[in-house]
């Protein structure tokens, strides 16, 4: 600690956060929405029976924002393009940063991709248009589209060309840790002085009727399973429930739901912060990716050896694990998170593990890929703004496999944080940790 703050200027903090996610009543896009919803374990993702968390994607929510686009121009962007840009507008807006003054031409604009279906839907809408019947118009329109998100860099391709930027812009994909590795990637460019100010937007789409018809495949994959007389595996584990709210660390959890949004963070050095008037939500202090040693590229590793030596070693020289007050765990409503992130608490915090409350947000807007590293830090920003540590959505009955408090419920509690962990997983065990502090 002592040594970074022998460089001034070059600490970074969160300044701005906004979203493009399931709320009550249509759009939850603001900090104040977001953590009415964490702070009460909220959940707003079912609709006729179906736990998928759906964005509302009227043009009419970015116009708002963007009176300056023509809607011949937002008719051609995609549902996940159209949240990151309302993601972007609400962060940039709570940072107090004006885009159209020219105040990000030097920012870094990056994005975080999972993937989702919006790309393969581009690729789909070309193969089945017919040769010999698409107007000249039509083909114009699928050829942008083609251009504007046949890349995984379309968001940030997007959110950079409004700005007009100059900076860096580039996307990361690496899974669920997507949003996680580019804070990071962030918070270096910051400490080294490569740039002052960086906007770092998460965002996927996912497709209702793909996950449904998956999610029958998983379920006669389990009665296949129980003909043959085979126990319970890593698959069914990781169930996806479509009829029922996912409930991490709950003895009831049916697995996890899935969700469609964004989330955008502006991350700033201290020293810009300050001369503008900023005030910070916490300050990022390190981010680490490490991976468990197993050759398999899809089993989890109950032990998360990668997640115990990312933490330790975004801890290392900062803080110790005593001194950590909370951590923002990675579960997913999966079982199999039970047993592994018990496992990490209990080589990481010892004797105090039985007591560290370790929440997870997910079940209130659904596990959305990219965003997912940005939920993490954004709720985490909050609690330790406002020494509050929301519940985990969802559980209510905690599991015995859970050695360590999952604070259970539809409240806060008071508590001072200094000082965070936030836990992130993709497939093959790889692990982002991000420590986060008081400003």
């Amino acid at each position: 600690m002592e040594h970074l703050r022998k460089t001034p200027g070059r600490d970074t903090l969160v300044t701005g956060m906004g979203f493009a996610l399931p709320g009550h009543g249509g759009l939850c896009a603001t900090p104040t929405e977001f953590w009415e919803t964490i702070s009460t374990g909220a959940c707003h993702i079912e609709k006729d029976g179906v736990f998928f968390g759906q964005v509302r994607t009227d043009i009419a929510d970015v116009r708002e924002r963007y009176p300056e686009l023509p809607a011949k121009i937002l008719n051609l962007y995609s549902p996940v393009q159209l949240y990151g840009l309302i993601s972007m507008a609400e962060a940039c807006t709570d940072a107090g940063l004006d885009w159209r003054a020219g105040q990000l031409s030097e920012a870094a604009i990056l994005a975080a991709r999972d993937g989702g279906d919006c790309w393969s839907t581009q690729y789909a809408d070309i193969l089945d248009t017919d040769r010999n019947k698409a107007t000249r118009e039509e083909i114009n329109e699928l050829g942008t589209r083609l251009a504007l998100t046949g890349i995984p860099m379309d968001v940030a391709n997007v959110q950079v060309a409004l700005v007009a930027g100059t900076g860096p812009n580039f996307t990361v994909s690496n899974g669920c840790t997507s949003s996680a590795v580019l804070l990071g990637m962030a918070h270096r460019m910051i400490a080294a002085g490569e740039v002052d100010v960086a906007v770092v937007t998460g965002a996927d789409v996912f497709g209702l009727d793909f996950l449904q018809h998956y999610a029958d495949l998983l379920d006669r994959y389990a009665e296949l399973g129980q003909e043959a007389g085979e126990t319970v595996d890593a698959m069914e584990d990781a169930a996806l429930a479509m009829t029922e709210q996912m409930r991490p660390y709950d003895r009831n959890t049916p697995g996890s739901n899935m969700g469609n949004g964004s989330i955008t963070l502006v991350v700033e050095s201290r020293d810009h912060a300050e001369r503008r008037g900023a005030t910070p939500y916490a300050r990022m202090l390190s981010q680490r990716t490490r991976r468990s040693p197993q050759h398999s590229a899809f089993a989890i590793d109950r032990s998360g050896a990668g997640m115990v030596q990312a933490s330790r070693d975004a801890m290392a020289g900062l803080v110790e694990a005593d001194q950590i007050d909370y951590v923002n765990g990675g579960a997913e409503g999966d079982r199999v998170f039970h047993e592994t992130e018990s496992n990490i608490v209990g080589r990481l915090f010892g004797d105090r593990a039985a007591r560290m409350p370790v929440t997870v947000q997910e079940a209130c807007f659904g596990h959305n890929g990219g965003p997912l590293g940005n939920l993490g830090v954004a709720a985490s920003s909050l609690m330790i703004q406002r020494d509050e540590v929301c519940p985990t959505a969802g559980c209510l009955d905690p599991a015995d496999e859970c050695h360590f408090d999952p604070v259970p419920g539809t409240a806060t509690r008071p508590m001072r944080v200094d000082h965070a962990l936030s836990f992130n997983y993709t497939a093959g065990m790889v692990s982002s940790a991000i420590l986060l502090g008081k400003v």
